[in-house]
């Protein structure tokens, strides 16, 4: 293509607003959408991880009935012993830091302790200072830490001399060793590293005590079906070493991008799916629009063939006509994309990794273009054949009623019309599926009440409060001091907030007096919290009674079951009087355990669409446990109780922090904070496709109304009434619907069936979704077809027989 034709294209664009303006708009809309969900799918999903070679990264599970899970500290060491398959392996865990001292007041900070392989495996050095070294791990010398970048720059003012000083953490002084790079916060968005040291009795006693994040550099040479094949080996080998421990457990290798991203493959390949049938649409649309146009350019076209333009020269010019439109409609959506993309980070989605890196950047420009380019290709392609017809010339000498009546171009429109309600129909569907999901999601009743409930984290170090008596006295004091603020009816403590992601899993030592090794497929989550929990959150007791100030360290050990543990330890048995021991220590000098004196009604703690887990709670007074969630039930907006909660713990301790202060509505909110994207996206690209195609019904009737002028003005002075007109203009109309949204209801059912995983309680294949949907699309299409039938039945025979 020449440059002289795209100077033609061009003006011709310019000299045709009516119609040039319309179709910019809609590719502009189409390919702005695509656009913008494409550069979420490129950061997320194709997009490398940000580390050397990151192919050759993995995660190291360990796995049990199918599900992957973390790994113990002896089964670790054992794995990175035995195996020939990694170049070097890493263990870490998450754990917060509490931050104090200096000009900046003391906050929570995210951090996670780490071997000293952790910077090696992912192949990442300091900016300033060193990282760690084994002798860091050796117990008594792990004082030190790393900082992130941007924890650097923000409380330490960015100085190169924090290198060598001392910080404030956890009550105690730790040396910075170094800062990291910037963007580098791996695992979670952690902002300091601590060294990870085990002890001669982690690896005896620990071995299951699954809480390490385990990632591995695979050797040149091997792969990770070769690794995961050895891994599994060595976990089959570890089983019959310690069948106490390890019965049932094996290991798995997978990818470390496929491990981070996994869980919303399906969903972002969903939303790209749907976003390119809003792009067909939009082509299809144009496709019309530039049908319509050509009976317009027929008579200048034959002219110019009549006295010699070849036909492939009439072609190459309406292409390129058609690609600039797509060009320019294309860089109009890129900017419609980067608004788009900035308004997507605006919704509060901790569960789409990496989502902050998505941008209109260079891959996504060059997709784009590249998309832009096929659309014109495609919407003018066809127009072009049709309207460079070889009998152009003599469907011209019959006159205009010829041109009218040309049999391909009404079946070409019509075509394109039931295809684009087809593609209607199935956008709108799962639009529909996915609303109808997300609303019974929302009638999920949680087993508590969110409403007026302020909750925010607690933690205490072990540095400053070594004793559990000492953390139960603060701990204690601080609820005194908020039950007694103007506002709040009840104060609580808990270690395990429903909702909140907080986990903690462990098997059964004994149940009744009797070992459990028959047990050992069975767990329990374990909560621990103060007397006024449940009036907090206003969960049920279904029997006995809930702790009292009474149940301290020198009373018998009790224990509240929920009902889902109360069924799965003693099925059709009342639960209280018998007695459970858990298999693993949490902070205490002896197993936890106790006798049953309550049974609380399940609640949803892992979200509203996963079941209710067997829990366990324990009184605080009998644990000890210093990391806990404050919650404050209030007479009014809890939000206003922030502050004051912070200054009656400043008083009591000066150097700990309240952090992460939200209401109890806003966790539950973002607790469905994914399926709401999901669904609002799918439901938006369901209402532009609808409208589109509402567009396209409106535009083809009112084409052939128009053409038919003739022939309505001559029934009507025949003696047609015109509600005999008005009643087949929209019989035309509602017919292209009727077989549109058949076809889209026979597509939506194979297609739709890919959102099985996002749907709540839901069949892909719902009748009374496609009925809704058939009425809609019905509904719209009448109003679409209605309008022009109105205008065909109100011509004036004697006008008509004037036309032309």
């Amino acid at each position: 293509m020449e440059i002289r034709e795209f100077r033609l294209a061009l003006r011709s664009l310019v000299r045709r607003p009516s119609y040039s303006l319309p179709v910019l708009l809609t590719v502009a809309l189409g390919i702005g959408a695509t656009t913008a969900i494409f550069s979420v799918v490129y950061a997320v999903l194709i997009r490398p991880l940000p580390f050397d070679d990151p192919e050759s990264l993995v995660r190291v599970y360990a796995t049990k009935g199918g599900r992957q899970r973390t790994s113990t500290p002896p089964n670790f060491v054992d794995i990175r012993g035995g195996n020939r398959s990694f170049e070097s392996m890493a263990a870490s865990y998450d754990a917060p830091f509490e931050a104090a001292g200096g000009e900046v007041d003391a906050e929570r900070l995210s951090g996670a302790y780490v071997t000293s392989s952790f910077l090696s495996v992912l192949r990442v050095a300091p900016i300033l200072g060193r990282g760690f070294t084994p002798d860091d791990e050796r117990p008594g010398h792990q004082k030190v830490v790393l900082l992130s970048h941007g924890l650097w720059t923000r409380r330490y003012g960015g100085a190169k001399s924090i290198v060598g000083s001392a910080i404030r953490l956890e009550g105690e002084n730790w040396t910075v060793l170094g800062v990291l790079p910037p963007r580098f916060d791996y695992p979670k968005k952690t902002e300091l590293w601590a060294p990870l040291a085990f002890t001669a009795d982690d690896l005896l006693t620990q071995r299951g005590a699954h809480y390490l994040d385990v990632i591995a550099r695979l050797r040149p040479e091997a792969t990770v079906k070769s690794a995961n094949a050895e891994v599994v080996t060595i976990a089959a080998q570890l089983e019959k070493e310690y069948p106490d421990k390890n019965r049932g457990w094996s290991a798995e290798v997978v990818s470390l991008h496929e491990s981070v991203v996994g869980k919303v493959r399906q969903p972002l390949q969903v939303l790209l799916g749907a976003v390119f049938l809003v792009l067909l649409i939009a082509c299809v649309n144009v496709i019309n629009l530039t049908l319509s146009r050509a009976h317009g350019r027929e008579r200048d076209l034959a002219i110019r063939s009549a006295i010699g333009a070849r036909r492939p020269r009439l072609i190459r010019e309406l292409m390129t006509e058609s690609i600039l439109i797509a060009l320019i409609g294309g860089a109009a959506g890129a900017l419609l994309a980067d608004i788009g993309v900035r308004l997507l980070k605006t919704f509060p989605l901790e569960r789409i990794p990496r989502l902050e890196e998505a941008a209109v950047n260079l891959p996504v420009l060059l997709f784009t273009a590249v998309v832009s380019t096929l659309c014109g290709i495609v919407f003018g392609l066809l127009p072009a054949l049709q309207i460079t017809a070889p009998d152009l010339t003599e469907r011209l000498k019959e006159g205009s009623r010829g041109a009218a009546g040309a049999a391909s171009a009404r079946r070409l429109r019509r075509l394109l019309v039931v295809s684009e309600v087809a593609l209607a129909v199935t956008l709108l569907a799962g639009a529909g599926l996915l609303m109808k999901s997300f609303a019974r999601l929302q009638d999920v009743d949680p087993g508590f009440s969110t409403a007026n409930i302020l909750t925010f984290e607690l933690s205490l170090p072990e540095s400053r409060y070594p004793k559990p008596e000492q953390v139960q006295a603060l701990v204690s004091r601080y609820l005194e001091e908020l039950s007694a603020l103007p506002g709040v009816e009840n104060a609580a403590a808990v270690f395990g907030l429903p909702l909140s992601g907080v986990s903690y899993s462990i098997s059964f030592n004994e149940v009744d007096g009797v070992p459990a090794s028959d047990r050992d497929h069975l767990r329990t989550q374990v909560r621990i919290a103060t007397p006024d929990y449940n009036r907090a959150l206003s969960i049920p007791l279904m029997g006995g009674r809930w702790f009292e100030e009474r149940d301290d360290m020198a009373s018998p050990r009790v224990v509240v079951v929920n009902e889902s543990a109360a069924a799965m330890l003693w099925p059709g048995e009342n639960p209280l009087g018998h007695s459970v021991t858990l298999g693993t220590r949490f902070g205490m000098p002896e197993r936890l355990g106790g006798t049953v004196v309550g049974v609380v009604r399940d609640v949803r703690t892992f979200g509203l669409a996963a079941p209710a887990p067997a829990e366990i709670f324990f009184p605080h007074k009998q644990t000890g446990a210093d990391y806990l969630t404050v919650v404050l039930r209030t007479r009014s907006n809890p939000m206003a109780l922030v502050e004051p909660a912070r200054l009656r713990l400043r008083q009591l301790d000066p150097e700990l922090p309240i952090s992460e202060p939200r209401t109890m509505a806003d966790l539950a909110a973002d607790s469905v904070s994914s399926p709401r994207f999901y669904m609002s996206l799918v439901a938006i690209f369901g209402t532009i496709a609808v409208l589109l195609a509402a567009i396209g019904i409106y535009g083809v009737i009112a084409f052939s109304v128009d053409q038919r002028t003739r022939e309505i003005g001559i029934r009507l002075a025949l003696g047609a009434r015109p509600r005999d007109v008005l009643r087949q203009v929209l019989a035309e109309g509602l017919g292209l619907t009727a077989i549109g949204i058949a076809a889209g209801v026979l597509g939506g059912l194979s297609v739709l069936r890919f959102l099985g995983g996002l749907l709540y309680q839901l069949s892909p294949n719902d009748p009374p979704t496609y009925v809704a949907v058939a009425f809609v699309l019905a509904a719209i299409a009448l109003i679409a077809t209605w309008i022009p039938a109105r205008r065909a039945m109100r011509v004036e025979p004697m006008m008509a027989l004037r036309y032309e």
